[in-house]
């Protein structure tokens, strides 16, 4: 039943049911002043059923709202369920499905319910689902321009649409009739910063189901979704800036000790290793007061790039201060560790990046720390690292042997103390 019936329906059933009050208390008030008749049962059976009928209007007037609260209750549930879900910072696929369930709770009588995502080749491909199986959804790419709304509207994708039937049948053929039978269909565009990502779609496989009020439903609901995701594309943004630094791409400090935290807890649990890394850039004094602070970022780029090379998923890296890194390796073992980091530090000082036609040395120390082995807590590890990248520092540039020396001819010029003002005292994190 359509909501705008609602006043209207409410309207006449009081009408009716007034009316028949005023017409018996009239005829029993002229029959008691003035002994006239009453009216006769014909006449009294009409008014009754008159009454009856505003009776009847009541009631569904009635209906109506408390269908229309109920729906609009449910917008705001869902509403509230969108915004916990960003404040977790839920995947949006979860998100999509959260969606979908409340559709099908807004409108039981769906049979199937869809949120399509419009990528950039122009296709839209299925993000969640409601009645059509996996199958169905992982083949299915459908052209924008062959998709309902876009041939009801000529292209003009603004606001929710009732697919006509003409348009059903016309593209029918697109949606396998064999398998699914849609003979009602609400499709609704999703908007973000002004661009359309997306479309809603409510699929029935009865005829004309669906009633302009229901589409108004649908433009309620996708309102709130295009809010709540605006909400959740900033929010996402705001937490992406604050856990990866915005020079060199790798974690914030705050987010690497974070995690270590987390790593710290779960392998104290469990009984497990792993190998803590602090890095110093060399030289970044000097690069700075020579080429200028620009000169400097690259060779911190440069650096964040070449330890980042061959990370694995479970490893972990970030920029702990301005020339700072730190990393966590998880089922490392310390010497193959130490070996490869040698290696590209090797490959990277003797490889000098220009920085607008100027070679930049770049280089840098490490120092490692075994879990529990060398301390238990973040303070711990890092004091144990930083001794041994002091030490490095102190042996021109590569990890010193087990007898205390540095091999011969492998560390660069730029790696000696004196090339490196930083060097002559030990740092503290």
């Amino acid at each position: 039943m359509a909501f705008s019936q609602f006043p209207r329906r409410f309207a006449l059933g009081v009408a009716c049911i007034a009316v028949v009050a005023l017409s018996v208390s009239i005829d029993f008030l002229l029959s008691f002043l003035f002994g006239l008749p009453l009216h006769s049962r014909e006449v009294y059976a009409a008014i009754v059923a008159v009454g009856w009928a505003g009776i009847v209007l009541l009631a569904q007037a009635i209906s109506i709202g408390s269908r229309r609260a109920r729906r609009h209750a449910l917008l705001v549930d869902m509403n509230l369920a969108i915004n916990r879900a960003i404040l977790l910072n839920e995947e949006i696929d979860l998100i999509y499905g959260t969606i979908l369930d409340y559709v099908f709770m807004i409108f039981p009588h769906v049979n199937y319910g869809s949120v399509l995502v419009l990528g950039e080749d122009g296709y839209l491909t299925f993000a969640s689902s409601r009645g059509f199986t996996e199958e169905y959804c992982r083949g299915f790419r459908l052209k924008l321009e062959d998709s309902f709304i876009y041939q009801e509207t000529g292209g003009q994708i603004s606001r929710a649409r009732l697919i006509s039937d003409k348009t059903i049948n016309r593209l029918f053929v697109q949606f396998h009739p064999d398998d699914w039978q849609f003979r009602s269909v609400i499709s609704a565009p999703m908007f973000l910063n002004g661009r359309l990502f997306g479309l809603l779609n409510l699929d029935s496989n009865k005829p004309r189901t669906f009633s302009a009020d229901d589409v108004h439903i649908v433009e309620q609901l996708t309102a709130q979704i295009e809010v709540g995701l605006f909400a959740r594309d900033v929010y996402s943004q705001r937490i992406e800036e604050s856990r990866v630094d915005g020079l060199t791409g790798l974690l914030t400090r705050r987010y690497f000790e974070e995690l270590l935290a987390r790593e710290i807890g779960r392998s104290a649990r469990y009984g497990d290793e792993f190998v803590f890394a602090l890095y110093d850039a060399d030289g970044l004094k000097g690069v700075n007061d020579s080429l200028g602070h620009r000169a400097g970022d690259h060779m911190l780029e440069e650096i964040a790039r070449t330890l980042s090379e061959g990370l694995r998923k479970t490893d972990i890296l970030g920029r702990i201060g301005g020339d700072e890194f730190a990393g966590v390796y998880l089922r490392w073992d310390r010497p193959a560790l130490a070996a490869l980091l040698d290696d590209k530090k090797r490959r990277l000082a003797s490889s000098a990046t220009p920085f607008e036609g100027t070679p930049v040395p770049t280089s840098f120390s490490y120092g490692l720390a075994l879990f529990p082995h060398d301390g238990t807590t973040l303070g711990e590890l890092m004091e144990a690292a930083d001794r041994e990248l002091y030490e490095m520092k102190k042996g021109r540039g590569l990890r010193p042997s087990p007898g205390g020396k540095t091999p011969a001819g492998d560390s660069p010029a730029g790696d000696s103390p004196a090339a490196d003002p930083s060097a002559g005292s030990q740092k503290k994190l």
